[in-house]
């Protein structure tokens, strides 16, 4: 959607002309300089051409022109005669503004706040409990109504593909948008472009946008229109009733365009068309996901991936246990590991709660191994062995949450072993260095798989910092980590300081810096990491106004993990959910008392399994019982509610 000075007086135009007609079938005619303007209004369905150069208003273009009106008359606006010609009212940013705040119990943020505010989308709310504050007003949220209801026209003229070919796909930058006229104002009425709040300074292709960009590489070139409803109707057609049913003219098109063989079998092109009229007409766009790595863990992945190849083929005692994987962690000389000291440092400050943080980055400078480091402050009773050890297990469970390693029972030990997926980060790792993958990061590309969704600028200026996108598109590593976001099989796993974070935020209603005020600013940073944590694996999502919504994943492991004592270090591993799995497949449920009850003699079933050994099997039953999930010998009401938080995560 989009609305700038002179969509706005065309509209106002159209509605004086649609108050003043006598007779209904006289249309407003236009001046062959006003059409490109009328045209765009007529993509957005808010106008409708019913002869050349004339127009009448739509239902939707109707029920805008009016909240315009009003909002005029009450002087929340401007009258459009007196805005800026680049003044954008509306915009595909405008409308993610409104979108963000809704999902937020209404409030903006301070990122978006001035911008809705000079567009009349703000009102002053008063509560008893917070007083004063600013949210989006009704004409916001029914302007959101209108743009959700109004579906937008698909054409694309033979000239406008070429553009469409000759533009990056995004996240890119507005300015490197290339020259073409109003072809960008033309992409953005078909919502096939968005930009980024608050200030249109990023672009990207949209979920259709993208459908589109990759259909135009299968059509043949040779008619004026290479997409268009018509042609998208007659694909469908042959679908649903035969390509006998069609006309001659529309086997023709298809046919001149390759979209099918004679037979009326479907080529690329007409397979890909398919795609772009499901997006187009049924608005089905998939979740925003994102994906999350740091640098221990994608060390632990060349570890395994080293003992299993070297190590192991030389002595078949050596797999890659936890206890294998930090004695070679230990082995590695101070050049290849000391780009894991803010990791490192991240533990051990937590361990003493950031009191020791500046003896702690000292330290490290001076010493020349981990063992020294850890040894330095964990001496007493050799517990600098039991901490690395920890810190080593939570990178592993985070690896497995995330699908890129598996454990299992090897000769009564539990070893680890990567997934394809896991080999797939491997090799990139190995191709561009051992590096960390935020989830911010992804998110700049996966993000703009939604209807209208563009990065914002933080949000880009990360990804192109870790490389994942570069020259307006998303890089091979990019394409990557966009790409597991959605493919890994995804195991809940949360963390003490984890869930801590989790704890501070409620299901709406929050900002960044609303949870960031809640802990000491040394805490920041471990913080930030948690988000990233907690965004990849599901539990929320933070908006482009920075806002941090719980997802039902993220509310459903708030509560089942509500009641875990504050000494637990890991409240939920990925293992421990495989032994929920498990026995849930051996026991019964009942429903009344929402519990699964399990027979003694079905443990053992239950091991199997997991295809775990029997050690780590009963130590994390333990874990399941301390952290409130499991009972003797039953699953109750908090392990269903993990078990739900599962299947949504991979729904």
């Amino acid at each position: 959607m989009l609305i700038r000075k002179e969509h706005a007086i065309a509209l106002l135009d159209l509605l004086k002309h649609e108050r003043e007609r006598e007779n209904a079938s006289i249309h407003y005619t236009i001046t062959p300089e006003r059409e490109p303007v009328f045209q765009e209004l007529e993509f957005q369905n808010l106008a409708e051409l019913y002869n050349p150069l004339q127009y009448g208003l739509t239902y939707w273009g109707r029920a805008l022109v009016t909240i315009l009106e009003e909002m005029v008359e009450k002087g929340l606006i401007p009258h459009p005669e007196s805005w800026d010609e680049n003044f954008r009212w509306l915009g595909t940013e405008v409308i993610t503004m409104i979108a963000d705040a809704v999902e937020n119990k209404d409030l903006p943020g301070e990122l978006t706040e001035k911008a809705l505010e000079e567009r009349g989308f703000i009102e002053v709310r008063k509560e008893e409990k917070k007083g004063e504050y600013k949210a989006v007003n009704q004409y916001a949220k029914d302007i959101y109504e209108i743009f959700k209801n109004a579906t937008p026209r698909l054409e694309i003229s033979k000239e406008l593909a070429e553009y469409i070919k000759n533009t990056p796909v995004g996240p890119n930058e507005s300015g490197h948008l290339p020259e073409g006229g109003r072809y960008p104002e033309l992409l953005e009425s078909m919502r096939l472009i968005a930009f980024s709040v608050p200030n249109s300074d990023i672009y990207a292709f949209t979920g259709l946008g993208k459908a589109v960009k990759e259909a135009l590489n299968y059509i043949a070139p040779s008619l004026p229109v290479l997409i268009s409803e018509d042609i998208l109707y007659s694909l469908i057609k042959i679908i649903d009733e035969g390509f006998d049913k069609l006309t001659d003219t529309e086997k023709e098109t298809l046919w001149e365009l390759g979209l099918v063989d004679e037979e009326g079998n479907f080529y690329p092109g007409g397979e890909k068309l398919l795609e772009v009229y499901r997006l187009w007409k049924d608005k089905e766009f998939p979740p925003v996901k994102t994906f999350n790595i740091e640098i221990l863990e994608a060390e632990l992945l060349k570890m395994i991936d080293y003992i299993w190849n070297e190590e192991y083929a030389k002595n078949p005692e050596i797999v890659p246990t936890v206890d294998q994987i930090v004695h070679f962690l230990l082995e590695k000389p101070l050049k290849e590991y000391k780009h894991l000291i803010e990791y490192y440092g991240r533990k051990i400050n937590q361990d003493f709660n950031y009191k020791k943080k500046e003896e702690i980055r000292k330290k490290f400078a001076e010493v020349k191994s981990i063992e020294e480091l850890f040894k330095h402050f964990y001496e007493k009773g050799n517990e600098w062995y039991e901490k690395l050890y920890d810190v080593v297990q939570e990178a592993l469970y985070t690896l497995e949450a995330f699908g890129l390693i598996t454990s299992e029972e090897h000769k009564g030990e539990k070893v680890h072993k990567l997934t394809e997926h896991g080999k797939e980060v491997l090799d990139d790792m190995k191709q561009r260095g051992i590096r960390e993958i935020t989830s911010t990061a992804v998110k700049a590309i996966t993000i703009t798989n939604k209807e209208i969704s563009a990065p914002n600028v933080d949000w880009y200026n990360q990804a192109v910092e870790e490389k994942l996108v570069g020259a307006g598109e998303p890089t091979v590593a990019g394409k990557l980590y966009s790409r597991l976001a959605y493919e890994i099989k995804r195991l809940p796993h949360i963390t003490r300081f984890e869930l801590q974070v989790l704890h501070k935020i409620p299901a709406k209603g929050f900002f960044l810096k609303d949870v960031y005020a809640q802990f000491d600013e040394t805490w920041k940073e471990e913080v930030t990491y948690a988000f990233n944590k907690l965004e990849a694996r599901g539990y929320l999502n933070i908006l482009q106004n920075e806002a941090v919504i719980l997802t039902e994943v993220g509310q459903l492991i708030k509560e089942a993990l509500a009641g875990v004592p504050e000494g637990v270090a890991q409240p939920l591993t990925p293992i421990a959910v495989r032994i929920l799995e498990a026995l849930r497949k051996v026991g019964n449920l009942y429903v009344k008392e929402e519990r699964v009850r399990i027979l003694p003699k079905n443990i053992e079933e239950a091991l199997r399994l997991t295809g775990l050994d029997k050690k780590t099997f009963d130590k994390e039953l333990v874990v399941l019982r301390v952290a409130g999930l499991i009972g003797k010998t039953s699953i109750n009401k908090a392990g269903l509610m993990v078990l739900k938080a599962l299947e949504l995560m991979n729904k």
